[in-house]
């Protein structure tokens, strides 16, 4: 999910954290240790650890160990397993210590099951639980509810977002004293006993439609209820966002999508290599007779569970109940805490999920204020092996949205709720309402909306992006730059924004405008449909191609070597726009473009009749173009600026034509530019994810100046940009005809957790490799036609623009992620074309350098 998954936690969080208060009154109680068996010594798993009194408990790894810490312990802590006598231990609370526990084993008869005190020596060959497994994996099409040719049922689903570890003398601090009625509806929590406070909730009714054959499950959102802070949180925002960290679960697919990861599911065809598996007992349980099937991750590192089966004691080997947690020692950062609790009850032959329900601890530091989210479904009127129209199935969309879903009255959702909210749900909404008017928390927002999206609002018109109020660069010197845009408290429909900059050095003003209207209910919202026209009077680097981010921003002013190729340019530009709900797009734009040179650049050209280069001074485009693009359930989160995709399972296809049109508004050229691009990422479950992206295009005309053929994406900052060739130079490569493919592949951490020194660390590796092959035709090769603009030489005369046909450009790197849990650093080498100029050298090696980026993920 990205930087933009914690904006609305991140902001509340730091809102507390921004206060004169001492966050941590409390003191933090922490005990670790191993638990073996007294007998035979050998280390005891899934053990449970838990303080008396409390909620606050763990269970031990496979080796045995435990840890276990909060704020709110007893003064002792509980071990308990089957087939042992429980042990008591006492703990000093407020401080860190080590507690080794033993126990003794009783003779236990289970029945069908026995259980050995001995868990040394894990083998799979021979052995119960994995021949109890692999029963109830071979049952899985018969057990689950898509086994069934058609299905539906209506949905209930309740997310909640609660501030956790709220201690007394948090409460008491002056800086709250104006709404100590928040407090109120501070609840303790059952995962794990922290004081939580609710601060959003998101309520969904749906209908829910399945067909087995073609496959389709399709979602109509009948009414969406939540609370929000509006100016500071995006509505629509909120609603992705939680959509991604809660998506539907079912365990018996092979991996379950949680937190922007795959975790192997124990019902996976391949659990048995990657899970370690233990019969703990036979009990009854809502009237089933069931095994208590225990499982681990065998490198508890690994994305992926712990927790238990409940399946039933019969031929049928259904799961009745799935509890499902993390190892403390799991590659995740910020999450302490998860649990999925998943029940199925038997009614007509058919398993159904009746319960099903998801609770995230998060935090930013263990101990720290952090965040409980919890996802709760219930479901009832299911109806089986009834077949409805096809339109109910068709399309692409797998979540319909209904007109109207989010104005639903008070009688809706008296009969949508399928239990009654608590008081304390109720009274979220206003308490939400009240806090969003008290001073000291708005002013806190606004300094920290600032410093997260780089704007400021005041009210009917925002400032910003900061990020660009001061850049510099070698031809414009200091920049300094100030705008903004109104918003939709201006008017919903009608978006105005622009900015002025100076530049110190060429000591020229840019300047740009734009005015959009939208033809949806305000130019925030999903779908776009608008219409634009805008004006720029601006400076560009030549082959500088940049996403989510503008030019100009500060961090983006470090460059290497020779970086004063710019362009100056006056552009006129008409756009129309339309998506539609399956994310099928598509854009028509009208663009009248001035562009002179800049810096080192020349618009220089031979005369046969003139010994000495001819230099043009200006030329024109006219230019209209369209795109396509289909995205097959495809979410955004939308910034001030930018709109920011979040990739799934499908492909990404997006079209793209370009009509130059030589005498139309002053246009200087014919040329027609076509291209075809298709993104796709892979989950490889905990293998980690690879994003493959290819493009081709090809530039049909004749004379076309070079700069406005494919000059692919380079970049001469020291960020690492996944979508630009890192170590190419500006303007270095100039094609009419080309192909380029990059592929990355993230290991979330699967090698690492393996090295006994690494594990530690929660360090994740990242292998890409990036190409472009391309040609460039005699018609448009400068180096073949004098009276074309020519290439750029240095300073020494030496050419500056290739081409690629002898061989492609390939780069490749490897990098370190989540170092800081933010930080990645890559050492990039370039692999051909190692003899062009302004070649990077790292360590004596020609094409070789390193490049960092950050970035919040889970």
């Amino acid at each position: 999910m990205g930087q933009s998954l914690k904006k609305f936690l991140f902001l509340l969080t730091a809102f507390l954290f921004s206060q004169p208060t001492l966050l941590f009154s409390q003191k933090m109680t922490s005990v670790k240790g191993v638990v073996t068996d007294a007998e035979t010594k050998e280390t005891l798993p899934f053990v449970n650890v838990a303080f008396i009194g409390t909620t606050a408990g763990t269970t031990t790894d496979l080796d045995g160990s435990y840890s276990i810490s909060t704020r709110w312990a007893s003064d002792s802590l509980k071990v308990s397993f089957v087939g042992y006598e429980d042990a008591i231990v006492l703990v000093k609370t407020g401080s860190n210590q080590k507690i080794d526990v033993v126990l003794h084993p009783t003779a236990v008869n289970l029945g069908v099951v026995e259980i050995n005190a001995k868990k040394g020596g894990y083998k799979r060959k021979g052995n119960p639980a994995v021949a109890l497994i692999k029963k109830v994996i071979g049952h899985k099409g018969k057990n689950r509810m898509e086994g069934q040719d058609y299905y539906e049922y209506e949905k209930y689903e309740k997310i909640e977002l609660d501030l956790n570890n709220i201690t007394d003398g948090f409460k008491k601090k002056k800086a709250f004293k104006k709404f100590q009625f928040i407090f109120e509806y501070v609840d303790t929590s059952e995962l794990n006993g922290k004081p939580y406070l609710p601060v959003f909730i998101r309520e969904t009714a749906s209908k829910v439609y399945y067909r087995k054959n073609p496959k389709a499950q399709k979602e109509y959102r009948q009414g969406i209820k939540l609370t929000g802070i509006d100016e500071y949180f995006d509505s629509d925002n909120l609603a992705t966002l939680t959509d991604i960290l809660y998506q539907e679960v079912d365990i018996y697919d092979n991996n379950v999508t949680m937190l922007g990861y795959q975790f192997m599911s124990p019902l996976s065809p391949l659990a048995n290599t990657f899970y370690r598996f233990y019969i703990l007992d036979t009990v009854q349980y809502k009237g089933n007779e069931v095994i208590d099937l225990a499982f681990m991750p065998a490198s508890p590192q690994d994305i992926g569970f712990k927790g238990s089966l409940y399946v039933k004691n019969d031929s049928t080997y259904a799961v009745v109940k799935a509890d499902f947690g993390i190892s403390e020692k799991i590659n995740l950062n910020f999450v302490q805490d998860l649990n999925l609790v998943q029940e199925f009850t038997h009614e007509n032959d058919i398993w159904i999920l009746s319960k099903d329900q998801i609770v995230v601890d998060i935090a930013f530091s263990k101990g720290g204020t952090g965040f409980f989210g919890t996802r709760s479904v219930l479901y009832r009127n299911h109806v089986f092996n009834t077949k409805r129209k096809p339109s109910i199935y068709s399309g692409t969309e797998k979540i319909i949205k209904e007109k109207n879903a989010d104005k639903r009255d008070a009688g809706f959702w008296a009969y949508a709720r399928q239990e009654k909210l608590t008081k304390t749900e109720e009274g979220v909404y206003h308490m939400i309402d009240t806090l969003q008017h008290v001073p000291a928390f708005r002013r806190t927002l606004d300094i920290i909306t600032l410093l997260l999206s780089g704007y400021k609002s005041f009210g009917k018109v925002e400032i910003g992006p900061v990020g660009a109020f001061y850049s510099f660069n070698s031809v414009e010197g200091f920049r300094l730059r100030f705008g903004g845009a109104t918003t939709v408290k201006f008017n919903p429909k009608l978006k105005l924004e622009g900015y002025a900059a100076y530049g110190f050095k060429d000591q020229e003003w840019k300047y740009s405008g734009a005015v959009l209207y939208s033809f949806q209910e305000d130019f925030k919202s999903n779908p776009k449909h608008f219409a634009r026209i805008s004006h720029q009077h601006e400076t560009s680097f030549v082959g500088q191609r940049l996403d989510f981010v503008v030019e100009d921003n500060f961090f983006l002013s470090f460059k290497r070597g020779g970086s004063d190729k710019m362009l100056f340019y006056d552009s006129y530009k008409a756009e129309y726009f339309l998506e539609t709900k399956s994310k099928f797009s598509w854009g028509l734009t009208y663009e009248n473009k001035k562009q002179r040179p800049l810096g080192s650049l020349r618009f220089d050209f031979l005369d046969p009749e003139n010994p000495t280069p001819v230099s043009l001074s200006e030329l024109t485009t006219s230019e209209i173009s369209t795109l396509v693009r289909f995205a097959p359930n495809e979410q955004f989160i939308q910034g001030k600026s930018f709109r920011r995709p979040l990739f799934n399972k499908y492909p990404v296809f997006t079209l793209k034509y370009a009509q130059g049109i030589k005498g139309f508004a002053g246009g200087d050229y014919d040329y027609q530019r076509l291209s075809l691009g298709i993104f796709k990422r892979f989950y490889f479950s905990v293998f980690g994810i690879t994003d493959m992206e290819v493009e081709g295009g090809k530039i049909f005309g004749s004379g076309v100046p070079y700069f406005l053929l494919d000059l692919p994406r380079a970049n001469q900052t020291f960020a690492f940009q996944k979508r630009a060739y890192n170590l190419m130079n500006f303007l270095e490569f100039a094609n009419d005809s080309y192909i380029n493919w990059r592929a990355e592949h993230n290991f979330n951490g699967f090698i690492f957790n393996r090295i006994p020194l690494f594990k530690k660390l929660k360090l994740r590796e990242v292998l890409t490799v990036k190409g472009v092959w391309g040609k460039l035709s005699d018609k448009n090769n400068p180096l073949k036609n004098p009276g074309l603009i020519q290439f750029i030489d240095d300073d020494k005369g030496e050419q500056q623009t290739f081409t690629l046909e002898k061989k492609p450009y390939i780069e490749v790197s490897g990098g370190i992620k989540n170092i800081f849990k933010f930080g990645r650093i890559d050492v990039v080498k370039r692999l051909t074309y190692l003899d062009n100029p302004n070649m990077p050298v790292l360590f004596g090696v020609k094409g070789m350098g390193i490049r960092a980026m950050v970035k919040f993920e889970f």
